[in-house]
């Protein structure tokens, strides 16, 4: 039966046939990319494979064509010449691009977008809205990933009466809802003080380790940067720098 309760199997996303099982087929994967804005280009044959259960960062100055790369991942755009794919399924052609988004990736901003009228558990309960979850399983699952990000007693306050470090979590709260693989998250501490970026930060490291999500994570941050399994580097549209965290 076809539903859309919250899951972390990828199987409804392709618009025909099933996803590869093949832990070896890479969860994201752009190929030779290149992305024009007008006379701008934003990326310019950018590849990279991206690992079941892997944490990348992807770093660079403003403008460098890095927070292009994760909307390509996030099916908000689409490259002018090349490919993006997800299991070996062409986001352009092969994928329902409205369910990929709903079920299997979450996406965090450096601005939270938390609706500022609803409280906290709200905020994580619209995310299942559109979906076959019933309002107590949305309730209860709402209030298990405000548990998640350790901000249980803080369920039924609204945005502008928490943090900035607070208000991140609920969104990386709000991101998984419906259980997906992989997080997507743009500069998630861009704007937070040192404090908030370790309780942020935290929680990624927590989800990576214990649940095994793919992270995938722009920021300008070397520090950040350095949580993650690789570090790859963009500048003016391409991927010059390919790192593994403690390889020899």
């Amino acid at each position: 039966m076809d539903t859309d309760t919250p899951s972390r199997r990828p199987d409804p996303t392709p618009a025909a046939g099933t996803l590869p099982s093949d832990r070896s087929v890479p969860v994201l994967e752009a190929c030779a990319v290149d992305v024009d804005f007008g006379s701008v280009r934003a990326l310019s044959g950018a590849s990279i494979s991206i690992a079941e259960g892997e944490w990348v960062a992807i770093t660079g100055p403003s403008g460098s064509g890095k927070s292009t790369l994760l909307q390509l991942f996030a099916a908000l755009d689409r490259p002018t010449r090349g490919t993006v794919r997800f299991r070996g399924a062409d986001l352009a052609g092969h994928v329902r691009l409205d369910r990929y988004r709903r079920t299997q990736i979450g996406l965090v901003f450096q601005l939270h977008n938390l609706l500022p009228h609803l409280d906290a558990v709200r905020n994580v309960e619209v995310a299942m809205f559109g979906t076959r979850v019933g309002a107590r399983e949305r309730r209860l699952r709402a209030l298990e990933l405000l548990d998640l990000v350790e901000l249980a007693d803080q369920a039924g306050r609204r945005p502008p009466e928490l943090s900035g470090g607070e208000r991140q979590r609920v969104a990386i709260a709000r991101a998984l809802a419906n259980d997906p693989g992989v997080v997507l998250a743009d500069e998630p501490t861009g704007s937070l003080d040192p404090a908030s970026v370790d309780n942020v930060m935290d929680v990624l490291a927590r989800l990576h380790r214990d649940e095994a999500t793919t992270i995938v994570m722009v920021t300008h941050d070397l520090e950040v940067a350095g949580a993650a399994d690789r570090v790859v580097h963009c500048e003016s549209g391409r991927l010059i720098e390919n790192e593994r965290q403690g390889a020899p």
